[in-house]
């Protein structure tokens, strides 16, 4: 009977590690500035839009890499999943961390996006 505990309760802390792993892998964008932000993940085919209220942040998809986009602003930032985005409050997209994306998401033709 006690194997069956300890089976149960690593298949418990399997469990808790896959959904402690979970938001990670997703895109983080932070909005920073003083009004709430509608956001678009461009996928390609599909460009979800998000709004983000002032303060808070978003987990959205982007597993094989997009474009982050604040509605209204004339360009984009690549990203992935994984990175840590920030909307400033003059509406500028950065990586959290300062950093660029370790693989940069391109267009789907596969040239490189140039963020300003």
């Amino acid at each position: 009977m006690s194997v069956l505990k300890s089976a149960g309760a690593m298949l418990l802390a399997a469990g808790g590690l896959a959904l402690a792993a979970g938001p990670a892998l997703a895109l983080t964008v932070t909005n920073e500035s003083d009004k709430a932000q509608e956001i678009t993940v461009d996928l390609g085919n599909d460009e979800p839009k998000t709004k983000i209220e002032a303060g808070k942040s978003a987990n959205l998809s982007c597993p094989e890499g997009c474009e982050v986009r604040v509605v209204g602003m004339g360009y984009g930032l690549p990203a992935k999943d994984g990175d840590k985005i920030v909307v400033d409050k003059d509406l500028k997209l950065s990586y959290a961390d300062g950093a660029q994306a370790a693989n940069q998401a391109g267009d789907k033709s596969g040239k490189a996006t140039k963020a300003n």
